[in-house]
């Protein structure tokens, strides 16, 4: 799997060059062929997120998310040996979290379907009450479009959710997401 992940980050450097040294961690995990799908692994592990668009495109997906207190994209943890890979859990996460359905996933290069449009690698915070330090966290974000705008929030962690406009003040967080949604053509300018 490393070697796969390898060549998709080398994709996706391709397409964002300016964004290398922010993954240099993830590079050297890569190299040295460690397990990122465990996230007992403080070094950093893989998370998966979804950038949801509405059905008519016209609004992005967020969630309150409890122990960080903000509005971000879905997502978690890629922690199944059985999960093939960072868009599988991203489509898992956001469906769990936000109780969607998922109609379409809108991939950037059809040649490379696992390159994600965003790929951020930051540190989180620590949380004692899940006996966690502060690690880092390699978020491969996907785009996908919503069947509807209903929601069914049943995810401990997450205490709202919304659909907002793009230029919403709760949208500061994937201002940059958005960005690259219009780069891409996924959203008009």
């Amino acid at each position: 799997m490393n070697r796969i992940l390898s060549e998709v980050v080398e994709r996706y450097l391709e397409l964002f060059p300016d964004e290398a040294a922010s993954l240099a961690q993830l590079r050297k995990q890569l190299s040295d062929k460690e397990k990122l799908n465990d996230r007992r692994n403080f070094h950093g592990h893989i998370t998966g997120s979804g950038i949801v668009l509405s059905p008519d495109k016209s609004k992005i997906l967020l969630i309150h998310h409890k122990a960080f207190n903000q509005w971000q994209q879905p997502g978690g943890h890629w922690e199944d040996d059985d999960e093939a890979n960072p868009l599988d859990t991203a489509r898992r996460e956001t469906e769990e979290e936000t109780g969607i359905k998922i109609a379409e996933y809108l991939s950037i290069d059809s040649n490379y379907p696992l390159t994600p449009l965003d790929l951020n690698s930051h540190q989180t915070l620590a949380r004692p009450q899940k006996n966690e330090p502060a690690h880092r966290h390699h978020d491969f974000r996907y785009v996908f479009v919503a069947e509807s705008t209903e929601l069914n929030l049943h995810d401990a962690g997450v205490d709202d959710a919304g659909w907002y406009g793009f230029e919403a003040p709760e949208t500061e967080k994937v201002r940059g997401i958005i960005a690259k949604l219009r780069r891409f053509g996924f959203i008009a300018d």
